[in-house]
């Protein structure tokens, strides 16, 4: 398998042989289960290194610039799935980072606390529960991700909701930049376009987006 180690260096990560391993060993766990769990449709390993950790990698180079000279921040990510984003942002931020993966379905839960078990990973835990706008039922923390929960508008409040002041919410865009001002009006959250960042996945043409949006 390709690791896409040229890739890695360029984001800044500065990834270590033991973090790449860890990596590597996570895709293999859900390659290992995959049909079992119907956790991926992918063909083979490499497409779960290119399509699914390395989004995650691209979150996790984001989430270091932002925490700047923070030492240890505070991140969930919800709707985790099979944890996709969340383990590798934890694997590629290290003991920065404290994750909580939160996700609603039992099987994945238990897949994950099995993948956590079997890498040896501290500081991340699995949450299941069904994510809404009540504030304080997960955190506070100082970043939120989200990749697959559905619209930007409705998913906005939930991801915000736990959130610290000045935190900030990472929305994974695969559509073009739709992020209106008129969206955010009279809330407690803006977004930012400074801060954002585009990318694209490997063999795609597609831009893809990263949408921050900081609570105020």
């Amino acid at each position: 398998m390709n690791l896409r180690n040229d890739f890695i260096s360029t984001l800044g990560l500065n990834l270590s042989d033991s973090q790449i391993n860890l990596l590597q060993s996570y895709c293999s766990l859900v390659w290992q289960k995959k049909d079992d769990l119907n956790l991926t449709s992918v063909l083979n390993e490499q497409e779960i290194w290119d399509r699914h950790i390395t989004d995650g990698l691209f979150a996790a180079a984001l989430i270091k610039n932002l925490a700047a000279d923070r030492q240890i921040y505070a991140t969930a990510d919800y709707g985790t799935g099979c944890g996709y984003i969340g383990i590798s942002v934890k694997i590629a931020l290290g003991n920065c980072c404290d994750m909580t993966l939160i996700e609603t379905l039992n099987k994945r839960c238990m897949f994950m606390d099995w993948c956590l078990m079997k890498l040896g990973l501290k500081g991340i835990k699995v949450l299941k529960a069904h994510a809404d706008t009540k504030s304080g039922k997960a955190g506070p923390f100082d970043f939120t991700l989200e990749r697959a929960m559905g619209k930007l508008e409705d998913i906005l409040p939930v991801c915000c909701a736990d959130l610290r002041k000045d935190g900030c919410f990472i929305a994974f865009q695969s559509d073009e930049q739709k992020t209106a001002e008129d969206q955010t009006k009279g809330i407690n959250y803006i977004y930012q376009n400074t801060l954002s960042r585009s990318y694209k996945l490997f063999g795609e043409n597609k831009t893809r987006w990263l949408a921050v949006f900081k609570k105020w």
